[in-house]
């Protein structure tokens, strides 16, 4: 079997424009799940049982139905409602939407993590509950958790590719659409494999280096 990759040359940028959108739907929801997920986490272990209720119900409902289920249900499910929503859109609500229920039970190990001892220390030192959640706890909370959330960025990275059943024209969906029109479906595979695992890997690398960095003590 000959691998012919020429046939590919061509198509390059519309590989570079998928990938592009892939990193940029993997960023801003990580950014905006991470945020979400501490909300829901705090939700989740809450004493006030509406906010408790809130977070076990939020939860359970985007850890256990398919993404895939998710994002048609926001594309189809607001096109019939009369809400023109587009691909990107869909797939950055949507996916945050679903990264935050991940999140935010990672957050919940890393602040069940802190010892029961710090939230007296803080009390001792004169601050109140908003500032002893954010300069005492927080912080070892996010240490443990971090490790964690590493893994959910690669994930979410790949899972991204799930956008394209909605017609997002990220990284799979280019490469379904060069398989398309070129038959060359090995080496096309093999490019968004190589391409996959390289940015998964830099997410790792560049991730150990900042826990390096900031995780000093």
């Amino acid at each position: 079997m000959n691998l012919v990759f020429h046939d590919i040359i061509p198509y390059i940028p519309l590989l570079i424009s998928g990938l592009g959108t892939s990193l940029l739907i993997t960023v801003i929801c990580m950014l905006a799940g991470t945020v979400l997920g501490l909300f829901v986490a705090l939700a989740k272990s809450s004493k006030i049982t509406p906010l408790r209720y809130f977070g076990n119900t939020y939860i359970e409902i985007f850890r256990n139905t398919p993404l895939i289920v998710q994002l048609y249900l926001l594309y189809f499910g607001m096109g019939q409602l009369g809400l023109d929503i587009s691909p990107l859109w869909s797939a950055l609500i949507g996916i945050t939407i679903n990264n935050a229920a991940y999140t935010a039970e990672i957050f919940r190990a890393g602040l069940s993590s802190v010892p029961k001892g710090l939230y007296e220390a803080g009390s001792a030192l004169g601050m109140n509950a908003n500032q002893t959640f954010r300069h005492v706890i927080l912080p070892p909370a996010f240490r443990t958790a971090f490790p964690a959330l590493t893994n959910q960025l690669v994930l979410l990275f790949l899972f991204s590719s799930v956008a394209s059943i909605i017609s997002l024209e990220e990284l799979t969906y280019q490469v379904m659409n060069i398989e398309t029109q070129t038959s060359r479906t090995l080496e096309i595979t093999l490019i968004a494999t190589v391409l996959y695992y390289g940015c998964s890997s830099i997410f790792v690398y560049l991730s150990n280096a900042l826990a390096r960095k900031v995780f000093k003590w």
